[in-house]
This record gives structure tokens, C-alpha cells and sequence, in this order.
């Protein structure tokens, strides 16, 4: 059997990077309403990583996806639940804390409700490890859960870690950087097929 002939120019890219459990400052490409079933709404927070090694990350691999109807990377989408009357404390403190922490994290910006005025903004996020099952096989998706004051990312007091959040195994403590803050473990993780197709912003 004659073996058919190779396309070299068709070799498989092997550069795919994963981004590290850990503390990073990023920055907001864009951000949307999303309507739930259940009538509740989350907002949809679309980031890529903003300083350091992997400044960037997220945009080099959404130009370097080649196929039609390609969508912002599925762990750069933080979703954020909008609160109600009825919502939980949790809800309302995952809520206040995020938008104090942009403000704190952007000199002198006030949030008037507008979200067009998030794009370009930074804040700090803390990311875990959140794995996902399909077909049998285990993927593991680094995604941002918390969020912080960008400088104490730079600074290097961002605290605890949240949790990953592992199949089989429920939870496992993360690393820890060089303090420790009480942070509540409240952020919603992202659901599966939650991106809608029009992302990036």
C-alpha cells in the first residue's frame, strides 16, 4: 500500500498556552445582559489578561482560531448575577464587592449603570481551577471565580485563592499567595454553552 503523500503547510499547532491557577490583573473587552430560563439575569463580563507573561492570552487565541462562527474563549467570560429585591445577601455582596473593586482598581472612575463604560476598565481576578466532563474526558478550564483591586495583584496581596472545583472530588484547596483574606465564595463559575455566539463585544 502506497502511503499518501503528506501537506506540511497543514501541520497541527502545538502552541495552545494554559493560564496558570493564580492572581492577575485584567481587562474588560466588553460586557452584556444575559437572560436566564429561570427569568434571572447575570452580567456577562468578557476580559483578557492584562499585564505580565500572558498579556493577551485570550485575544492571541481568538485570533488564531480559524473557524467560522468562532466565539470569545469560553474561560474569559466571567458571569456576575444581578441582583433583585429577593436576591440572597451572597448575591448582593459578590455584586457590590466587584464594582467597589473596579472603581478602587481604576482612579477615579464612578460606575453610572452604563455597561459600554466597562470596556477598557481593569480589575484584579482570582482564578481556579473548574473542570468540566464530556464524553468521559475531564477538561480543565482556569477560570476566574473572584475578583480584587488590581493593585494588590501588582503588589502581591491579593490573598487566598479560591477553591477548584473538581470532578469527583468536590473541592480542593488552591494555592495561597502571601496573605490571607476572608473572601467569600460566592461568584457564580460559568455555566456550560452559556457564551452566546456573539461574543467578543
Amino acid at each position: 500500500m502506497a502511503l499518501p503523500k503528506y501537506d506540511k503547510s497543514k501541520r497541527k499547532s502545538n502552541n495552545y498556552v494554559q493560564l496558570p491557577k493564580g492572581a492577575y490583573v485584567i481587562v474588560i473587552k466588553g460586557a452584556k445582559m444575559k437572560k436566564w430560563d429561570d427569568g434571572g439575569e447575570s452580567i456577562a463580563i468578557a476580559f483578557d489578561i492584562a499585564e505580565g507573561e500572558y498579556k493577551g492570552l485570550y485575544q492571541s487565541q481568538f485570533d488564531s482560531d480559524t473557524r467560522s462562527g468562532k466565539e470569545w474563549p469560553y474561560d474569559a467570560v466571567f458571569l456576575l448575577t444581578a441582583p433583585t429585591d429577593s436576591s440572597p445577601d451572597w448575591v448582593w455582596n459578590n455584586y457590590n464587592t466587584f464594582f467597589a473593586d473596579l472603581e478602587d482598581s481604576n482612579n477615579g472612575f464612578v460606575f453610572s449603570g452604563d455597561l459600554k463604560a466597562l470596556k477598557g476598565k481593569v480589575i484584579g481576578g482570582k482564578f481556579h481551577n473548574r473542570q468540566t466532563e464530556k464524553d468521559g474526558n475531564i477538561y480543565d478550564h482556569i477560570v476566574m471565580k473572584w475578583t480584587c483591586i488590581a493593585d494588590d495583584v501588582r503588589n502581591n496581596r491579593a490573598g487566598k485563592l479560591p477553591n477548584d472545583k473538581l470532578i469527583g472530588t468536590g473541592t480542593r484547596a488552591s494555592g495561597t499567595s502571601s496573605s490571607s483574606s476572608s473572601d467569600s465564595d460566592g461568584f457564580m463559575d460559568i455555566p456550560d454553552g452559556t457564551v452566546d455566539e456573539e461574543l467578543p463585544f
